[in-house]
């Protein structure tokens, strides 16, 4: 049986980085292109290396599995495992998810999640047994953090 994952982005900020670097290699490829009447090595390397990094910025997701949450990221060093009986708290926003857990460096993470995706991985959360964490509607949540 397939695995279900949940993808998600990063808060606001560290999203709008990533994608404007990643949509700049297009524009310089885009650029390259238009240097030349014929197609061009360079150009199609550059643009190669944008489908990479697109690739790359779309692996973000959830994977529940053996009790464990694992949150793959875009660095394998950022990835991590939680345990569900070490969340203590999910915050579901209109448009984001935070969960707070003593396994993040921070406590909390804040997650961007499509509605459909988002209400996907809470019913799946609800229906683990593990799970001991307070699931919270807060309409009042934003996708960007609070200073």
């Amino acid at each position: 049986m397939k695995k279900k994952v949940y993808h998600w982005q990063p808060e606001l900020s560290t999203a709008i980085i990533y994608w404007s670097c990643t949509f700049g290699i297009l524009f310089l490829s885009l650029i390259l292109t238009l240097e030349h009447t014929r197609p061009y090595l360079t150009s199609n390397i550059v643009l190669g290396i944008f489908f990479f990094f697109t690739l790359l910025g779309c692996n973000r997701y959830f994977m529940i599995e053996n009790e464990q949450l694992i949150v793959h990221a875009l660095l394998p060093i950022r990835r991590k495992k939680i345990t569900l009986s070490a969340i203590e708290m999910i915050r579901v926003g209109p448009k984001c998810i935070e969960i707070s857990s003593t396994e993040f460096k921070e406590g909390t993470q804040l997650f961007i999640m499509t509605k459909k995706n988002k209400q996907a991985f809470i019913q799946s959360m609800k229906q683990q047994c593990s799970l001991t964490a307070q699931i919270i509607d807060d309409p009042l949540l934003t996708i960007g953090k609070h200073y």
